[in-house]
């Protein structure tokens, strides 16, 4: 069934996910491989498939603009958050001063502790077209079943 092959090819891109951001050294806290899930929902002939993860993903991936607001409220803010971020990569940098950073300028990715292609590297068009492959005799065998059986009733 064409749902259990997409759920299947999801999952394991979700392992090529989690390898490609250890690869790239990325993980701190291991949030990023926790929260990386696939849904496959099949509704009459339709199937609807998607992989979410948290929101970080979107940074790791494109970096982020500066803040809308840039106050000393939003650095300590963010620096609160980056603090166990810090702890958890195990680098020496202080969040203070990192979180000012970003609120002013943003993150460039790439840099020097994200090469980038965390998510790209996998999710690409080689990805489209290899599960493309893999659905597409599922399908030509469904149509053909499909067919056969519209003929055998149109015969009766």
């Amino acid at each position: 069934m064409i749902a259990d092959i997409v759920k299947t090819y999801f999952d394991s891109t979700i392992s090529d996910m989690i390898a490609n951001y250890e690869r790239l050294g990325l993980k701190a806290s291991g949030q990023y491989a926790r929260e990386l899930k696939s849904t496959v929902t099949v509704s009459g002939t339709k199937v609807n498939a998607k992989i979410t993860g948290p929101i970080q993903s979107i940074f790791m991936e494109g970096g982020r603009g500066p803040n809308r607001v840039q106050d000393q409220q939003a650095v300590r803010n963010l620096g609160w958050h980056l603090k166990k971020w810090v702890a958890d990569k195990g680098i020496d940098v202080n969040p203070y001063a990192a979180a000012h950073k970003i609120v002013y300028e943003g993150i460039k990715v790439p840099n020097r502790y994200n090469a980038g292609g965390a998510i790209s590297d996998i999710l690409n068009d080689e990805w489209i077209k290899e599960l493309s492959e893999l659905l597409r005799f599922d399908v030509i065998k469904d149509i053909k079943s499909d067919v056969l059986k519209q003929f055998q009733e149109f015969k009766n």
